[in-house]
């Protein structure tokens, strides 16, 4: 099945683009726009009433991706998950482990210091979830040999989080937020597949977690479906695409494209973008180390 995949230059004017983009589509108001941000969510819609020339309109629905769960979109009846415990009441939990930890495992005996690793901890923990990591599982197979020892204490300081804590969360009823949110994401696309929406289904990512790389593929192969690519390159080469490095300007945008199984001969431009060729000048200066040779060519 074939991928829709639309993308503005990085120069364009994003949210502005896209919101004239779907009026000039036919803007059905019936249909939904996801948006990576609150922010973003909140800004399209003041940018619909610019593209509109102030007149009041019907806008689609605007959800912002962390916020899937509120916008009630799953189409699954009966799908429920435990709720997401509080980001405070999680830091005071894991900082009352820390604490319980004794002194010569190296961790904090005094509340500030547990507070401060109890945010890392926090971090850790969202990560793993966003990336689909089993710490639990992961973990012990990091170190070489040669640390084993040593990494063998620090697994043992690191059980808060391989252990205790899921024990913490069975019994709370409870769930990291991460973890949550990947699921609902999971959920909606498997839900999509099964019974495709009616109206138009529009996704901006530019990077994303394997979660939101499933519902990225997802929408851009539904019936009205588009994923939409913001700050995407259209001067850099295919053969320059193979090598984007993650620290790349366009190292979201590469590993979104590999995740769903695109190519960037499918990614189609959009218009937006600013005249002027400062979008060809900005590409060529900020070419992958391994396109590098391209500088010898002359600039089209």
């Amino acid at each position: 099945m074939s991928l829709r995949i639309g993308a503005f230059a990085p120069e364009a004017a994003f949210l502005p683009s896209l919101a004239r983009l779907w009026l000039a589509e036919g803007g059905a108001h019936e249909g939904l726009i996801i948006l990576p941000s609150r922010r973003a969510a909140q800004a399209l819609g003041a940018a619909f009433l610019e593209a509109n020339a102030g007149k009041a309109l019907l806008l689609p629905r605007i959800v912002a991706l962390g916020n899937i769960d509120e916008a009630g979109l799953l189409l699954s009846a009966g799908f429920s998950l435990p709720p997401a415990i509080a980001p405070a009441r999680r830091q005071a939990l894991l900082a009352r482990l820390i604490l319980q930890k004794p002194q010569e495992s190296g961790a904090p005996q005094k509340l500030p210091a547990a507070w401060a690793l109890a945010a890392e901890f926090a971090t850790l923990l969202d990560e793993a979830d966003h990336a689909g990591v089993d710490l639990a599982a992961a973990l012990p197979g990091l170190a070489p040999a040669e640390f084993a020892e040593h990494w063998q204490k620090t697994l043992e300081f690191l059980t808060i989080v391989t252990h205790a804590w899921p024990a913490i969360l069975e019994a709370e009823g409870v769930m990291n937020p991460a973890k949550r949110l990947a699921l609902l994401i999971e959920a909606q696309a498997k839900a999509w597949g099964e019974n495709p929406p009616a109206g138009p289904v529009w996704m901006v990512a530019a990077e994303g977690t394997p979660a939101i790389a499933r519902m990225a593929e997802m929408v851009a192969k539904l019936p009205q479906g588009r994923l939409i690519l913001p700050g995407f390159d259209p001067h850099l080469a295919p053969a320059a695409w193979e090598g984007v490095e993650d620290s790349h300007a366009q190292g979201g945008i590469a590993r979104l494209l590999a995740d769903i199984g695109a190519r960037v001969e499918e990614v189609e431009a959009l218009p937006g973008a600013m005249p002027g060729g400062r979008g060809a000048l900005l590409s060529r200066a900020l070419l992958p180390a391994a396109a590098l040779s391209a500088w010898q060519e002359p600039a089209t």
